[in-house]
């Protein structure tokens, strides 16, 4: 369809764009199922991911280029338990990509978002991160942007449920704020990967320093150090939100244990099993 891309901001040929980068969606069935649910729609089954008529081809193959680099620097060495990462000016640019494509969806989606009290910033954010991913232009304001990598949840002391889960494969996406309006990010999630970006925020002071990725190149050594109270309050209180959320309908989750009793051993072998069975009998004791 025709349209006007959101990098370029001219008519073209709009691409329906994924969200969350093809690779993750990739990766995310084949360690698992090979139907994606949504937490706030659980039944409704999907064979792809999030996707907008959002971009163009030159926009479509300027993201896939660093989406390429991501996939064979970070992803695939971290998950194969490398936990030494050196990367270059290509991890800055995928994360503002990825979270940009976030925040523009929430502008194209969410109906209340311009009655907030962050609207106005979130479209300097918007612009900002927009001519840094088009022109090359560093972000000057709005330059934050973190990495934290996580792991098997084997032992917490929260009264949280579904934590192994939540950590190592759900894709959330979402603006964070608090109701004080002392804080606002914008955050985004898949598999393992957790980024976000500090807009607005009291000094942190040295509390991001092994989660930030600098824009030129760097090192992440894991495990990493976070003491940032903010997102770990806001990663706690969005566990216990999806917990709350309604589980599938009672015909698919028919559907569900129809799909896992083909190989019982396969499933629990898998990322998935994995991650269920250690929510349920290793979190839960």
């Amino acid at each position: 369809m025709k349209g006007i891309c959101a990098l370029y901001d001219k008519e073209t040929e709009l691409m329906k764009s994924h969200v969350f980068p093809k690779f993750v969606i990739k990766h995310t069935k084949k360690t698992g199922s090979e139907y994606l649910r949504r937490v706030v729609e659980p039944d409704k089954r999907e064979q792809d991911g999030l996707k907008l008529h959002l971009l163009g081809f030159d926009a479509e193959q300027k993201f896939s280029l660093r989406e390429k680099w991501f996939a064979e620097n970070i992803f695939v060495p971290y998950l194969g338990g490398q936990l030494r990462l050196d990367y270059d000016e290509n991890l800055y640019y995928f994360a503002v990509s990825f979270l940009w494509r976030i925040l523009v969806t929430e502008f194209r989606t969410n109906e209340n978002l311009k009655n907030r009290w962050y609207f106005e910033q979130l479209k300097e954010v918007e612009l900002e991160w927009k001519n840094f991913l088009a022109n090359g232009k560093m972000p000057n304001k709005y330059h934050n942007v973190n990495l934290f990598f996580t792991e098997r949840i084997i032992s917490h002391t929260t009264d949280l449920k579904g934590v192994d889960f939540y950590f190592t494969r759900i894709m959330d996406g979402t603006i964070v704020s608090n109701p004080e309006e002392e804080y606002l990010f914008m955050y985004g999630k898949f598999n393992r990967f957790i980024f976000w970006s500090v807009l607005k925020s009291p000094d942190y002071n040295d509390e991001l320093y092994d989660v930030e990725i600098h824009p030129k190149k760097g090192t992440f050594n894991i495990p990493q150090g976070l003491d940032y109270e903010p997102i770990a309050t806001f990663i706690s209180n969005r566990i216990r939100e999806i917990d709350k959320l309604p589980l599938p309908n009672q015909s698919q989750q028919d559907k569900i244990e129809k799909e896992i009793m083909k190989d019982p051993q396969k499933f629990w072998d898998s990322d998935v099993g994995q991650s269920l069975y250690n929510d349920k009998f290793n979190l839960e004791k």
